[in-house]
């Protein structure tokens, strides 16, 4: 019986250092999940207005913008205390690009934005391909 109950004793303790080990490690990289969640929220609802056809010249605009300020936001926290590697410096580079085209080109129709909305998506996918 005593052996029994410093078994469950020790399952306990070792569950409980489990979960808080566990929620460290969920911590470490919050930041950089939520900027790239924050991002692909805006990148799918440019998706999202493309599908449904109904592309408004101010809110394109608006979205790109937003999305141009996070991406200024990756380095940073996927490499908050470091130089990010080349490549992914490239990357980044290659997204600020990508947008600042598509601000630059202001579309006001959907034909004009899917070229847009197509190649933000494909560096993005390219980057998660490598670094996820």
């Amino acid at each position: 019986m005593k052996h029994a109950i410093l078994f469950l004793v020790g399952v306990l303790i070792g569950a409980v250092g489990a979960t808080i080990v566990a929620n460290a490690l969920r911590a470490r990289d919050a930041y950089a999940r939520g900027a790239m969640d924050v991002m692909q929220h805006h990148h799918g609802g440019l998706r999202e207005t493309l599908r449904a056809k109904q592309c408004n010249a101010n809110r394109t605009a608006t979205t790109l913008t937003q999305l141009r300020a996070l991406s200024n936001e990756i380095e940073p926290a996927v490499y908050p205390d470091s130089t990010p590697e080349s490549s992914f410096r490239e990357f980044s580079s290659r997204l600020r690009d990508a947008l600042d085209a598509g601000i630059a080109a202001a579309p006001a129709d959907c034909a004009a934005l899917a070229p847009i909305v197509e190649k933000v998506g494909k560096v993005c996918e390219e980057c998660h391909q490598q670094y996820r």
